[in-house]
């Protein structure tokens, strides 16, 4: 009868025998290069290829940020010219909103409030 120690054994063999089935079919499967007298020119040649489509996407960015920021400048400058009536930034918010829309906040009218309460 065998312990529980000798079946942990064969099971550990077993996973280990397993592994070592899976790295040799990796070793297979991807090979590695073999060094020649062009490898280091064809590693440069390929980050050099990467490095030119990661360049098209910082060029783009840095076309974009250069357009929102001349559209901030520009939209900057015309309301900067633009005339704002004065009483617009004198009044409070809801007197700007009483001006506006009297009829809409007639159930908001303070003096029929406090006559309301008054009664």
């Amino acid at each position: 009868m065998m312990s529980d120690r000798d079946m942990r054994t064969e099971d550990e063999f077993r996973d280990d025998s397993r592994l070592d089935e899976l790295f040799a079919a990796y070793r297979e499967a991807l090979p590695d290069p073999e060094p020649s007298v062009n490898f280091t020119p064809e590693l440069w040649a390929r980050i050099e290829a990467r490095e030119v489509s990661s360049n098209l996407f910082g060029r783009m960015a840095r076309a974009l940020v250069t357009a929102a920021l001349a559209a901030t400048v520009i939209l900057g400058l015309v309301l900067s010219a633009y005339n704002f009536n004065e009483a617009q930034f004198n009044g409070t918010y809801v007197e700007a909103l009483r001006a506006d829309h009297v009829s809409s906040l007639e159930p908001l009218n303070l003096d029929r409030v406090s006559q309301l309460e008054q009664q």
